[in-house]
């Protein structure tokens, strides 16, 4: 195990959670641990932030276990008893006007029998995509998965909606942001004997979340929003020695052939022993001086906003959701579901995926005590008590071909540097981020464990 002379350290780019593994995981180790961000905190996205008097959470709500106990053990160990445990998380959607409270795949049944056969039949039929062959695009994915009608009803005007591009555009992994994968046939009896066959199973979905065979511990703090999270992993942070410097800049990079020596960081200077980089790798091609031709990452806007209710709403399900077209809103959390209850103040919050230009466009508010009542979701919006809108920064990324391709020519540009290591989103192996976090951490034992 080699470790840095004391002038140098091992900076860690990105505070989002893939980059707190990593830089735990080698602080853990000795080694002298430089952790940067732009954003004024640590956590990314997994933050809380207060509205009326009450929490609200910009993005993740929930955490999973990783199933890797020294991992797990860095992300959560000593703080087990601040923990509320779920064994499943009771997702629903919303989807042809029909709320199903009991999974959260779409439902054929909901499209008339018609519809529902012959999407089904196709499915059946579809061979899918060999290992050999690598599909062009989402759609050509999603036609040789599941056959061209559940391509017209479901994921054509569903991809749209959500991230404003056809699916011809989008790269074929790109339904991997979502897990758009399986969908409720028939009825219970007749889809649990379905599964049993593998071809079908990674296809259709149980009826219920209580009877699938495999679930994963989800937790929530049993006390504020899942930014407590972050305010947990800040101590560990601290109490490892990690250097933690948020909302600053990095001016350059500093390369001497095949190495990166340091950085430069509102006028002081770092030096390197080794770079994790786990933001965008266009920016590190930008500021290491490298020529470029990547294109930047393309992202929609989401607004988020909150209500507060004097009443329960109608229904038990932590979060829906929202496939229905005819609706804006892309997903609902219904805190009081997971999470006590102040004063009977009941809040909720929708979230919508939209364009840039949009933002200032529509009556937020306006919509989403409409869509929320359309939904079924509250009777009588008249017992809200306050609202508010929070537009979040950066935006929900939008995987198209160009996108994925210019980020395989930047990992492929940095490749070369021997003392450069890419993490999280910038490393192009991961989407969703249980996969990120580990794959962080992998890389930070690498690093620990080279000679």
């Amino acid at each position: 195990m080699t470790t840095p002379t004391p002038s140098k350290f091992d900076v860690v780019v990105g505070a989002g959670l893939p980059g707190i593994s990593a830089s735990l995981e080698l602080a853990k180790h000795g080694r002298n641990v430089l952790l940067l961000d732009s954003a004024p905190v640590i956590g990314g996205l997994l933050r809380s932030y207060e509205s009326d008097g009450f929490l609200f959470d910009y993005g993740t709500h929930f955490a999973n276990l990783t199933g890797l106990p020294q991992l797990d053990e860095l992300l959560f160990g000593d703080f087990e008893r601040d923990w509320t445990e779920f064994p499943y998380l009771r997702a629903g959607n919303f989807w042809n006007g029909v709320l199903n409270e009991d999974i959260d795949n779409p439902d054929l049944n909901t499209l008339g029998r018609a519809t529902h056969d012959r999407c089904l039949a196709e499915v059946v039929a579809a061979k899918g995509w060999s290992c050999d062959r690598t599909p062009g695009n989402a759609r050509d994915y999603f036609l040789e998965e599941y056959g061209p009608s559940l391509v017209e009803v479901f994921f054509d005007p569903v991809f749209k909606k959500f991230v404003g591009r056809e699916t011809s555009e989008l790269h074929h992994d790109a339904w991997k942001l979502f897990n758009f994968k399986r969908f409720v046939v028939l009825d219970s009896l007749a889809s649990n004997y379905l599964k049993r066959l593998e071809r079908f199973d990674a296809r259709l979905s149980f009826h219920r979340h209580q009877d699938s065979p495999s679930h994963r511990l989800c937790l929530y703090p049993k006390k504020g929003g899942i930014g407590t999270w972050i305010d947990q992993l800040e101590l560990k942070l601290a109490a490892e020695n990690v250097r933690v410097k948020c909302g600053v800049q990095i001016d350059r990079i500093l390369v001497e052939s095949d190495r990166v020596t340091g950085v430069m960081v509102g006028g002081n200077l770092y030096e390197v022993d080794h770079l994790v980089w786990t933001v965008a790798p266009v920016f590190f091609s930008r500021l290491a001086g490298l020529v470029s031709n990547s294109v930047p990452p393309v992202t929609r806007m989401t607004v988020l906003v909150g209500l507060i209710f004097d009443a329960p709403p109608l229904t038990e399900c932590h979060y829906l959701t929202v496939f229905d077209t005819a609706l804006k809103s892309f997903r609902v959390t219904l805190y009081s579901n997971f999470r006590a209850v102040e004063d009977k103040r009941y809040p909720i919050t929708l979230e919508f995926l939209c364009d840039s230009a949009d933002v200032s466009r529509f009556n937020w508010v306006e919509i989403a005590l409409k869509e929320i009542q359309e939904m079924g979701v509250v009777r009588d919006p008249s017992r809200l008590i306050a609202t508010h809108v929070c537009v979040v920064h950066p935006g929900f990324p939008v995987q198209t071909n160009e996108v994925v391709a210019g980020l395989s020519r930047q990992v492929q540009a940095i490749a070369p540097f021997k003392n450069v290591s890419l993490g999280g989103r910038a490393s192009g192996e991961g989407w969703f981020l249980d996969g990120l976090i580990k794959g962080a951490y992998y890389t930070a034992l690498k690093i620990v464990n080279e000679k």
